[in-house]
């Protein structure tokens, strides 16, 4: 890795000071504050509450991140299940078999003959070559991907949206002046008109301002079906339809211009989850050339068995029916036509593969971070040329204004001024929202937008974390309002809780309130929201790789519950009423029933039955470190 980036900057360069003051961006000028901006949450250092809010609703609704959320918790069980081969079965076979024996000659002769047996049977393939436990290592690592693809998609979805709302804003402000050269065009058409009606101007000239003016109203077209565009790709992102996304008419202005000087390009490998993606990838192969090579050498395999076996089923259990038997048994390969050695070929292709897939994803993040300063800096200096541009046309609009007050131009002249000040203004805004965009996506390939994972387990040596950055900073105390903690007042008591479709990943449950205080702040009023664990990474520390389902709490009756759950659903998130003391005990859903009448005796019906009663309650006290 090189020492530093060819286009990291030295300084912050300030904008000029001869720019007009009010169409001047805000700039954060602290190189030093800049540096302390956490990259977990980088869309903070725009300044701009809406935006905040939209991430926190993206994190919690995103189809994306929910499936990804998903994908790890099957990872879980594939990994369980590869660690699982490592040791013995033991089934308990029970039998009846029917057969015939002869007792004369012919098949007249012929009688049927009843057996049983009861057994215990184990069987265990000795894990004397290391295939079963590198099964289990590559399953592992398997699963340690899925987890940087979950924290991939978490980067992603934080920089696509953040891109999405920047246009969307900077719509805002070139329909505001598309708005207004239409005006001017307008103005200038009427003047044309009123020229060639007094033979001051040609049916010619009148043509030309008509195209002028159609083509300004075409533009203004074209620029509404971009912000409908851009506000449909929102909604999506945030898990909902654009009919239901109500947004401000902001513009640019509304944000602030972060500045960022970037850590070592070493930090990539630490910082960047699709490097950590790819590092798992290399390692699982790894694993795979052993189990490989390991299939090669022949296996042991043992098995034995206990149990009973008699003619009549009263006979079954006794001393004289008493049976055992052990067997050890090893397979060479003779002959296979080098099947198991292509095998291991193929693996350690695979293998080679992903060592250049690995070097290939880090020379992309460091070229996607070069691109990302390069960009910045040319922007910034073009940016400020503009400014220069837009100032002067605006002087050069005053002044025309002053000409036409003493009848030195024509009302046309001065029109056209106006003009070019708003299309001078158009080509700012453009840049402005490049510039902004640039910054989104230098966070992004910087590896900002989650939080960062652990280091894999392993012998192998580990990238390791950017100075004074601790990996798994992700605890509990910083979920304010999400009580990891609850325990039940009286568990033979129920009480009922809305439950969250779908799982949650423990980077985006802290979001997930914020977004619901602030969307239905009435409503959560003295509610609060309780974890529920479903699995983790072992190796991962303080439960930064963990997946939870989210329950609201705590509701005296169903209706409220119900209330609380409608409202959700009207805004397209899923949920349902569930018991506290059993998940299975499930109020109808608002979506098919009326809240009027919809439960005739509703704290009756949802009183668990008498086999629900002796069922454990649900253990919904839940911490980072067990479930």
């Amino acid at each position: 890795m090189p020492e530093q980036y060819k286009n990291t900057p030295e300084s912050v360069d300030d904008l000029d000071d001869e720019a007009d003051p009010v169409e001047a961006n805000k700039v954060t000028k602290s190189a030093e504050a800049a540096q302390q901006a956490n990259l977990e949450e980088w869309w903070r250092t725009f300044g701009n509450s809406e935006l905040i809010e939209l991430i926190d609703r993206g994190l919690a609704n995103n189809s994306d991140v929910r499936i990804a959320t998903i994908r790890l918790a099957q990872a879980k069980s594939r990994s369980d299940q590869a660690h699982a081969g490592i040791f013995p079965t033991v089934t308990a076979p029970l039998g009846e078999s029917v057969g015939s024996i002869p007792v004369g000659t012919g098949t007249a002769g012929n009688t049927k003959q009843k057996s049983y047996q009861a057994s215990l049977l184990g069987n265990w393939r000795v894990d004397i070559w290391g295939e079963q436990s590198s099964t289990a290592e590559s399953a592992k690592y398997q699963l340690w991907q899925a987890a940087f693809e979950s924290d991939n998609v978490q980067r992603n979805m934080t920089a696509g949206l953040a891109s999405n709302y920047i246009e969307l804003l900077s719509l805002n402000d070139r329909l505001r002046l598309a708005g207004k050269t239409e005006a001017v065009l307008r103005s200038m058409l009427t003047a044309t008109k009123v020229r060639v009606n007094v033979a001051d101007a040609t049916v010619n000239e009148l043509d030309q301002q008509k195209m002028t003016f159609f083509s300004a109203r075409s533009a203004l077209h074209t620029l509404e079906q971009q912000r409908e565009s851009a506000l449909s790709s929102i909604a999506f992102m945030v898990g909902t339809v654009p009919e239901s996304l109500k947004l401000s008419n902001g513009g640019l202005d509304a944000l602030y211009l972060p500045s960022v000087v970037p850590a070592l390009p070493s930090s990539l490998l630490f910082r960047r989850p699709d490097v950590r993606m790819a590092e798992a990838r290399l390692l699982a192969a790894d694993a795979d050339v052993d189990v490989a090579r390991a299939r090669i050498l022949p296996p042991l395999d043992l098995t034995s068995q206990a149990g009973y076996s008699g003619a009549a089923m009263a006979q079954l259990f006794q001393p004289s029916a008493l049976f055992w038997n052990a067997i050890s048994n090893v397979t060479v390969s003779i002959f296979d036509s080098g099947k198991l050695a292509s095998q291991k070929e193929n693996a350690q292709a695979v293998h080679e593969e992903m060592v250049e897939n690995y070097a290939r994803t880090i020379y992309q993040a460091v070229s996607e971070v070069e691109n990302a300063l390069s960009n910045i800096r040319l922007t910034s200096q073009r940016l400020n040329v503009q400014q220069k541009v837009t100032a002067t046309a605006r002087r050069a609009w005053g002044n025309s204004a002053e000409a036409y007050a003493i009848g030195s131009i024509d009302y046309m002249a001065l029109l056209e001024a106006r003009r070019a000040y708003y299309r001078q203004q158009e080509e700012y805004q453009q840049v402005r929202m490049t510039l902004f965009k640039g910054y989104i996506s230098l966070f992004q390939s910087l590896g900002g937008g989650f939080s960062a994972s652990d280091q894999m387990p392993g012998k192998g040596v580990r990238p390791l974390t950017a100075k004074n950055q601790s990996p798994g900073v992700t605890t509990k105390k910083l979920f304010t309002g999400v009580d990891w903690d609850a325990v039940p007042e009286d568990s033979s008591t129920p009480y009922w809780q809305v439950e969250l479709s779908g799982l949650y990943h423990s980077a985006t449950i802290d979001s997930t309130w914020r977004d619901l205080r602030t969307r239905y702040s009435k409503q959560m009023k003295n509610l609060f929201l309780r974890p529920r664990l479903q699995g983790k990474v072992e190796d991962s520390t303080e439960g930064r790789m963990a997946w939870y389902r989210l329950y609201i709490s705590k509701f005296a009756t169903p209706d409220s519950a119900l209330e609380l759950c409608a409202t959700l659903q009207a805004n397209y998130q899923r949920c349902r009423v569930v018991s506290s003391q059993s998940d299975e005990t499930v109020v109808a859903s608002p979506a098919t029933k009326g809240l009027t009448g919809a439960l005739s005796d509703p704290v009756k019906s949802l009183v668990p039955s008498a086999a629900v009663k002796n069922v454990a309650p649900a253990n919904i006290k839940t911490s980072l470190d067990k479930g």
